[in-house]
């Protein structure tokens, strides 16, 4: 594990979130924050706890893609860093995007009685039909390839900073390296089950334990990620036990988990959920944003105005959170400011999918090429 405080250890405590994945939320060597989910929370004054699964970076064990020992070892995770003194209330949320995005969905199932929020962003709701094999097609070029690499880093002495660790005397981390010779790849474990099933499919499916999960949820993802897919939709109206949902769809990639519109709401989500605070962005973020923007997208973004200035407490705040809609949904993202920047030109919002007053069209390819509103039975067009 690697923490990482906003400040001075005596002017704690301070709130806590946790990011967990087999990337390298652990990793040191850059002395912040390694994920950029966990680098945001920071420099919005959370303390990071970034934690790599079982049997990836200095982690001991053997690495299984989201097997039962992931939520177990989360709800661990959860607990240990919850008990810590510099954590405020005792309580804390869970970032990160894609990989960290999903991971939380596992471990918020298992409850932890100290895991207040969790914001998932960029994910799908079921490993096998919605990324590795969507419509019953193995996706050989994101999911086979990721879950390869994923598997390569997992290797003893897997990645540079690893080896970087051991090399400079971190003998835990050596012997941690031991057991990584009984790793499951995924991929191969994919190709061998080229069927949905309860026994290997089923555990991997997000909707099968959603309606479990008790914590406060922000979920964000686009409807064309090019890595996890679409398939986030079919979660929603599954998280019953929730305290709180706020799911955000766009048209849009799978690092727009990060644009500006949906990180002014999701760290007001964490300043209600986790800080138990009203709602606030400081003007240094707010400099930093165009800045971060830049580097991501390819050009400055501005954060929205802070719509939380008219709210004197935390519960005044919390109660309007929770009379909002659940559901939001940006449209033409990309087309409102600078061409391809992550910016929607309007919005629509609603408690219930679909969205009231959405009406579903038909269309059929037409003899010319195109698409028509009817359908046509010219030879060579398909069929509806």
């Amino acid at each position: 594990a690697h923490v990482v405080l906003p400040g001075p250890i005596e002017d704690g405590p301070y709130p806590t979130v946790v990011e967990y994945s087999a990337y390298d939320p652990s990793n040191p060597t850059g002395g912040g924050p390694a994920q950029p989910g966990s680098l945001i929370a920071n420099a919005l004054g959370y303390a990071i706890v970034g934690v790599n699964i079982r049997g990836t970076g200095c982690s001991g064990g053997a690495f299984d893609l989201f097997e039962t020992l992931l939520v177990l070892d989360g709800f661990d995770v959860i607990e240990t860093v919850a008990a810590q003194p510099w954590v405020l209330h005792n309580e804390v949320g869970m970032v990160g995007l894609s990989y960290p995005g999903i991971s939380q969905l596992f471990v918020a199932q298992s409850n932890p009685p100290h895991l207040n929020a969790i914001t998932p962003l960029s994910v799908y709701a079921d490993t096998a039909t919605g990324v590795l094999a969507p419509g019953g097609l193995l996706n050989t070029g994101f999911a086979t390839s990721w879950a390869s690499n994923v598997l390569r880093n997992a290797e003893p002495y897997g990645t540079g900073w690893v080896r970087q660790l051991i090399d400079e005397g971190d003998t835990t981390c050596d012997a941690n390296q031991q057991l990584r010779l009984q790793n499951v790849d995924a991929e191969a474990k994919a190709r061998a089950n080229p069927f949905y099933t309860d026994e290997v499919a089923g555990p991997l499916d997000i909707r099968e334990f959603a309606g479990d999960i008790e914590a406060a949820i922000f979920l964000a993802s686009g409807t064309g990620d090019e890595q996890t897919g679409p398939s986030f939709g079919d979660l929603l109206g599954e998280f019953d036990s929730a305290a709180s949902v706020r799911t955000t769809f766009y048209n849009g990639l799978h690092a727009d988990g990060f644009a500006p519109q949906i990180i002014a709401e999701w760290a007001a989500f964490l300043d209600l959920y986790v800080a138990k605070r009203v709602p606030d962005i400081s003007a240094g973020f707010r400099f930093l944003a165009p800045v971060l923007t830049q580097g991501i997208y390819g050009g400055p973004v501005n954060l929205p105005p802070n719509r939380w200035t008219d709210v004197a407490t935390h519960e005044e705040a919390l109660a309007r959170w929770e009379s909002e809609p659940e559901i939001k949904v940006l449209f033409e993202n990309g087309a409102g400011g600078d061409p391809g920047l992550p910016i929607a030109t309007w919005e629509a919002t609603g408690d219930e999918w679909p969205l009231a007053g959405t009406a579903a069209q038909r269309w059929w390819l037409s003899a010319e090429g195109g698409l028509g509103a009817t359908p046509t039975d010219a030879p060579g067009t398909g069929v509806a």
